[in-house]
Formats: structure tokens, C-alpha cells, sequence
């Protein structure tokens, strides 16, 4: 069917707002979504957060019936290595430029295949000015970890899938009361601040769209106060001031809110997509420190959103660690590489396998016994008589 795919390059802009309708039309029946794969998300990230790369977006139809399946939001970025200038496509919006979670295609569930296939068929034949794709955080049971060798093969291409970041995913479904007998810890920590705080404590969790401006400019004045020093929603404090709004308007967005008194505890912002949610977000005050204030409005987050129809809560790739002996699983993601061989790649083979041998004589030769190490210098040379 890869003959049957038109590809339509469009570069990030206006034109892109065309595309929204279908766009949430065919993240319904993705393979994956995600809320970070929404219009919303992607259109607004683009506009913050873009750098010197050049962003577009590959979209997919099926040409008899124009139907959409799939849209590739990517990035043409350059970098050096050894000295040579290498031509990157990367996701549209990267994990480390970006607030986006687990970035990757939107493909129509029923035409995976096919998609991966007109993708590697348009970076081989169609666009070639490119030396890298670099893909991070992909999941790693997904298609294209899973058939990477299978379609970019040697000779033309080289390939590489290292481990990336891991997601805790905590169950939603189920039964509260079975979640909370498990966690003896996590109960002392709720109990052991309940007391301390007493009566001067409250909470609330909110997703009504005339609180977002406040519970923002909350979060925003406690995360500077804290151990992150302000440097994620308050750094990109601009970003969130649109995106939220968008968010709330469709009832995607929930902050949990802890006080003492007036005083703010902790802040824990979630997404909501479709059945799943998305534990984006948390900070605390450090006068509470020493009650956990972190871990006990999430435990209290994910009270909230049991019964009421969500089947798993998402935590960010590679920052949820401590949130790992409540999951019900570990969501794993990989990072993809994929090289088209030419002089440029060739070149870095040649000087990588260069290193790793001079690497791997320096080994050898520092286990030799002082006695056997040949000379490093020749013998001199006797003159003649």
C-alpha cells in the first residue's frame, strides 16, 4: 500500500490551523495518544519553544480517498561531530527544548505499517537532505523500535536503539482501597501530615477554567521558592499562560492544591486525554518538607481520579522515579538512530572504530607485565665504523 500514500510537507505557520479538525479526528484513532500529541499542545509548543531548527510536518493520505492517516511533526536541526556537519531530523518538539512527554508520530491505528514504510520510502527516495534522524523516547515495544533493522538496513543505512527514560504508570481502574492497603509508607506520610497540619489544613482539586489564572500564578511563586529554583513552569511561565487556557476551556487540565491555613503546601497539575491521565507536574513549599508534601497530594491526585472512568495515570519519562513502587507498570522508551550512509557517516565510522581500537590497544598494553611491553621508542641506531 506504500505506493498509495501521499506524503504533503508542511512547514510550521498558519496554513498548520487548517489541519486541526482532522487532526483530533485522527489522534482518536491513533495508535497512541496522547494529550502531548494534541493540536493544542504541539501548535503552542512550536511557538514557544522553536529555536534555530526548522519545523514541519509530514502529512499522510490515502490518494483514492484523501483520507488522512497519519501526520509526522519533525524538526531539521545541524550539528557537529569530529568536525563534520551533520543534517538532524528529530520530533518537531524534543524532549529537552520543549515541555512535550514521550513525543512520536500520529498514525492511524489500522495503517502503522504502511505509514513506517512510506516514511523510510520518503527519506530515502524524496527528501535527502538529511544525515540523522534522531528519535528519543519513543515507546519501546512501538513499531518502529520494534522493526527498526527490518526497514533501514545496511547497506544504506545504519542503525542504533538505545535505553531511554521510563514512565511509571499507576492504575486508575481499579479499587481504591485495594491501591491504598498496599502502601503502608505512603499512608504514614498521609497520616503524619494530616496531623501536623490539623485543622489549618485544606484541599481541593480544581479543573474550572476561572481558576487556572490563579492556581498558575500559585504554582508559578512556589516552584521559585522551591528546590527547583523556578526553572520548569516558571521558566516557560509564558508558555503555560496559553496553553492552560486552551486546556481548561476543554476540561483537560486539574491542579490539586494543598494549603495550611492560606499558606500553599503543595501544587500537583494533571492532563486529562480521552482515559488517560497525565501527572505532569508538582511542586512544595520547603517549610513542609519534612511531611512529604509531594508525595501525599499525589497520593491524593490519584484518589481523585479513581471511578470516575480513567484507566491509567501517566508519569513523565525519566523524572518519576520515587513513584515507581506504586505502578502497576513501567511504561519503557527507546532511543531511535538511524544514519543514511554516505562520505559524512562513513567518515565518522571510520574515525569512531579508530578510537575505540586505540581505546582497546591502550587496554591491552596497560595489563602487560612492564617485562614484555615492547619498546615505545626504537632502539638507537649504532653509528658505523
Amino acid at each position: 500500500m506504500t505506493g498509495t500514500i501521499q506524503v504533503e510537507k508542511i512547514d510550521f505557520g498558519p496554513e498548520l490551523a487548517r489541519l486541526e479538525p482532522e487532526w483530533e479526528k485522527l489522534l482518536r484513532n491513533c495508535v497512541r495518544p496522547s494529550i502531548f500529541l494534541t493540536f493544542d499542545f504541539v501548535y503552542t509548543s512550536c511557538i514557544h519553544f522553536k529555536g534555530d531548527e526548522k519545523i514541519f510536518f509530514l502529512v499522510f493520505r490515502d490518494a483514492d480517498t484523501h483520507d488522512l492517516l497519519a501526520i509526522f511533526p519533525l524538526s531539521r536541526w545541524m550539528r557537529k561531530s569530529y568536525g563534520i556537519k551533520l543534517a538532524v531530523i528529530s520530533h518537531g518538539i524534543t524532549p529537552q527544548a520543549s515541555e512535550v512527554d514521550k513525543p512520536r508520530p500520529i498514525i492511524d491505528r489500522d495503517h502503522e505499517a504502511e505509514c513506517w514504510m512510506r516514511f523510510r520510502d520518503y527519506f530515502q527516495h524524496e527528501y535527502k537532505a538529511w544525515d540523522v534522524i534522531d528519535f528519543e523516547e519513543l515507546i519501546a515495544n512501538s513499531y518502529l523500535p520494534k522493526n527498526l533493522a527490518q526497514l533501514f538496513r545496511l547497506p544504506r543505512f545504519w542503525t542504533k536503539a538505545k535505553v531511554g527514560p521510563e514512565s511509571p504508570i499507576v492504575k486508575l481502574d481499579g479499587d481504591w482501597q485495594e491501591f491504598w492497603g498496599k502502601h503502608r509508607k505512603l499512608r504514614k506520610k498521609c497520616r503524619r501530615l494530616e496531623r501536623a497540619l490539623a485543622e489549618n489544613l485544606s484541599y481541593r482539586i480544581t479543573n474550572d477554567p476561572s481558576d487556572v489564572e490563579c492556581c498558575l500564578k500559585e504554582y508559578v511563586e512556589t516552584e521559585i521558592g522551591s528546590w527547583k529554583e523556578g526553572e520548569m513552569v516558571a521558566q516557560n511561565r509564558e508558555f503555560y499562560k496559553e496553553l492552560f487556557p486552551r486546556l481548561a476551556e476543554k476540561r483537560q487540565l486539574y491542579f490539586g492544591m494543598m494549603y495550611d491555613g492560606d499558606a500553599v503546601v503543595s501544587i500537583e497539575v494533571a492532563y486529562a486525554f480521552l482515559d488517560q491521565i497525565y501527572f505532569c507536574h508538582g511542586t512544595y513549599s520547603p517549610d513542609y518538607a519534612a511531611l512529604s508534601p509531594g508525595a501525599v497530594n499525589s497520593c491524593w491526585f490519584i484518589r481523585y481520579f479513581h471511578g470516575k472512568g480513567f484507566v491509567e495515570g501517566d508519569y513523565l519519562a525519566g523524572f518519576s522515579d520515587y513513584n515507581k513502587p506504586w505502578a502497576c507498570r513501567i511504561e519503557k522508551t527507546a532511543h531511535i538512530v538511524i544514519r543514511r550512509m554516505g562520505w559524512k557517516n562513513g567518515c565518522l565510522a571510520g574515525l569512531y572504530l579508530g578510537k575505540k581500537v586505540r581505546k582497546k590497544l591502550k587496554c591491552v598494553w596497560g595489563k602487560l607485565p612492564h617485562g614484555t611491553r615492547p619498546e615505545t621508542t626504537p632502539e638507537p641506531v649504532m653509528e658505523l665504523q
